[in-house]
């Protein structure tokens, strides 16, 4: 995913909470865009896929999302643990993190 395409899909975003995790400069970089991929991700498969019919343009899609989605949460961990190692502020962090799994729960 390069930059201009992220810069696109961010603005497909109308979560509040999602784009306060986005605009924390301490959330790395890799978990932004599995957000933004996510997100933008769903939308265009749950837009454009047949719902009458299965397609495997709906599983290839879904198969992804669960990808990125486990690919996230460990990431996100990850990054909780680096910042509790360093003994910085991580509360932040898990209450973003509580939100994302709440989040993309009820997407896939």
């Amino acid at each position: 995913m390069d930059k201009e395409s992220i810069n696109l899909s961010l603005l497909l975003i109308d979560d509040t909470n999602l784009l306060i995790i986005l605009n924390d400069p301490d959330v790395y970089r890799p978990i932004k865009e599995l957000i933004i991929k996510m997100q933008t991700d769903y939308l265009f498969i749950s837009k454009l896929s047949n719902t009458i019919q299965k397609d495997d343009f709906q599983k290839n899609g879904m198969k992804s999302f669960l990808k990125n989605k486990k690919n996230l949460y460990s990431q996100f961990q990850v990054m909780i643990d680096i910042t509790t190692t360093r003994q910085k502020y991580a509360k932040r962090f898990v209450e973003y993190f509580k939100y994302i799994k709440k989040f993309f729960k009820t997407k896939a």
